[in-house]
């Protein structure tokens, strides 16, 4: 039904006037294209606007990443520096001065180098050292309070069970070892050994703010109306512009999904709040992750208002092509139904119309061309007559080469000398042999016969040909039986037969051998004659080939009819090929098309 539908409203365009048909063809080649390339270029330039934007984000990500790492090495320095001071200090109380040095003179000392600490590394906002006692040495006296607290803490444990490297906890709110009990604080700590003995001497917290981390967004380049924010690798975000969201999981399972599966580094994400830009980039030190968000609507502005204007232009343009259709339309149907009216005689059997050329146009050239067409069809129907001419003086000429005298009368010269050495079973085969073979050569004046009726024409013509130059040669037939009913011209095996015979196996200086095939290729018949005798030398193939194609230069009569034969039957796909190595023998192959009976 859908193709019947389809034909049915082909036909109702094929039956409009040629001024409607240019109309219908020549709009939508003005409209479709312009908003092809309208729509294309908001494409190709939304890509280009995204792609800058995520080159942007990701430089500025890495920008904030690297500031970060540099808040975090100047921590890590911090405890570092603390190890080392914290040591000389607690050793030197340990060797022998702890009577001379009291314990505010301790506490003293250590919190002095805690400030110290401050002073060196702004980005630490505080910092700690608890004693193995759990007495907490604070830079200031919020980070003292509570140090039942800290005692019992996981983060106390864990420093316990570690080895004296640096240990990052989770940014988090705690009630203990902070300025803040309502500000985020990212936590390292890192337990103090005797660097000559290896016992323990305490440990160091220390704190940066998540503030800290945040202000580096507004440092850097930002987005307008984009935002960043920091999230670990359980999806709680760290650190964000927006402070209610530090600490909270992240909302959108969409945006978690991507952030802890995707290996892209962008994407563009559909969410409750319309289509936003995302752009992920990894702090590896912590197992964390920056995302940038960009709302997709501001990228995309811009493009918006170009696609309006190019549909403002197309309709512009679709009123003028509609007026210009219509024009062109009157300009070229006129000649075309001048050149329609010499063309419907022609249909009705005039072939003598020759069109009056007034313009050098495409019309022009179309009423040129219908005047040399009229004259080659003119000059193809007297070829075609000449070829069919040609052809019948092929098949009489080929009629005339296969029955010769000669081969009658040395024939029945053979069958003479074999009724006079007393041979009449020979003498009787010999002359059924000749009968049948004139039998089929005649073929009623059929032109074309089956593949079998030529096969045993062929065996009768070898029979009397054996018994002629039985130690000359020995034959062999491989026919494929299937195509034994096909029809092919008569007379198409013999001439080359013939040919391996006289012109190959008797210029041979010993017994010879010959070898006829015939089978099926898809479409196709292949006939193989294949002989061991004397060849063909490289100049004498060269020349008979070139004398196959050319019918001005005929090499080998016979062979050359054949061939011409079955291109004048066939086309020039199919005809006879030659192949041969002089001294090695000889094969020719016939290719026709495989034809049921």
């Amino acid at each position: 039904m859908n193709v019947y539908n389809r034909l049915k409203r082909f036909e109702w365009f094929r039956n409009r006037l040629i001024r409607n048909k240019i109309t219908l063809v020549y709009v939508p080649l003005i409209i479709i294209p312009l908003f092809v390339l309208g729509f294309a270029s908001s494409h190709i330039y939304t890509n280009a606007i995204v792609e800058k934007t995520v080159k942007n984000v990701s430089d500025n990500s890495s920008l904030i990443i690297t500031q970060i790492n540099s808040i975090l090495t100047n921590a890590t320095s911090t405890a570092n520096m603390l190890t080392l001071n914290l040591n000389k200090v607690l050793v030197e109380d340990q060797a022998g001065s702890r009577g001379q040095m009291s314990e505010l003179q301790l506490y003293t000392k250590i919190t002095n180098q805690l400030s110290f600490a401050l002073v060196v590394f702004p980005d630490v906002e505080s910092v700690a050292f608890i004693a193995p006692d759990h007495r907490i040495y604070g830079s200031n006296m919020s980070m003292e309070s509570r140090q039942e607290l800290a005692a019992e803490s996981e983060m106390l444990h864990r420093m316990q069970q570690s080895n004296g490297a640096n240990i990052w906890f989770p940014m988090q709110k705690r009630n203990f070892l902070v300025n803040s009990e309502a500000e985020p604080v990212l936590t390292l700590g890192k337990r103090i050994v005797n660097i000559n003995t290896g016992v323990p001497l305490g440990y160091v917290i220390l704190n940066v703010r998540e503030s800290t981390l945040s202000a580096v967004y507004e440092n850097i380049g930002s987005m307008k109306e984009g935002s960043y924010f920091i999230a670990d690798a359980a999806g709680r975000i760290v650190s964000s512009q927006n402070a209610a969201e530090v600490l909270q999981p992240i909302k959108d399972p969409a945006l978690l999904a991507w952030m802890q599966g995707s290996k892209d580094s962008a994407k563009v994400q559909t969410s409750e709040n319309g289509e936003t830009l995302l752009v992920s980039s990894e702090i590896p030190s912590l197992g964390w992750k920056l995302i940038s968000q960009v709302p997709y609507d501001l990228l995309t502005e811009d493009t918006r208002k170009i696609t309006k204007l190019i549909l403002l232009i197309g309709l512009v343009c679709f009123v003028m092509a509609l007026f210009v259709a219509r024009l062109l339309s009157n300009v070229i149907s006129k000649p075309i139904v001048h050149l329609s009216r010499h063309m419907k005689k022609v249909k009705e059997g005039n072939l003598d119309q020759q069109i009056e050329v007034t313009s050098g146009d495409e019309i022009g050239l179309l009423a040129s061309g219908f005047n040399t067409m009229m004259g080659r069809v003119k000059e193809l129907l007297a070829n075609i007559s000449a070829e069919q001419r040609k052809k019948r003086e092929y098949e009489l000429a080929l009629m005339q080469a296969q029955i010769k005298p000669h081969f009658l009368y040395n024939t029945l010269d053979v069958i003479y000398t074999l009724s006079e050495m007393g041979r009449a079973r020979d003498v009787q085969r010999t002359t059924k042999a000749l009968a049948d073979f004139y039998r089929v050569a005649l073929s009623q004046g059929k032109d074309q016969i089956r593949l079998d009726e030529e096969m045993r024409s062929l065996m009768d013509y070898l029979s009397i040909q054996h018994i002629r130059y039985s130690d000359v040669f020995d034959f062999k037939m491989d026919i494929d039986p299937g195509i034994l009913h096909c029809t092919i011209p008569k007379l198409t095996v013999q001439p080359l037969v013939e040919n391996a015979i006289y012109h190959g196996l008797k210029n041979k200086a010993t017994f010879g051998r010959l070898t006829i095939a015939a089978r099926r290729e898809e479409q196709k018949v292949v006939l193989t004659v294949r002989d061991d005798g004397a060849g063909i030398t490289e100049e004498r193939l060269q020349a008979i080939n070139a004398g196959m194609n050319d019918s001005q230069r005929q090499v080998g009569y016979g062979l050359s009819s054949v061939h011409e034969r079955i291109k004048l039957y066939f086309g020039e796909a199919y005809g006879v090929q030659i192949e041969s190595v002089s001294g090695l023998g000889t094969t020719v192959t016939v290719q026709l098309p495989y034809q049921a009976e």
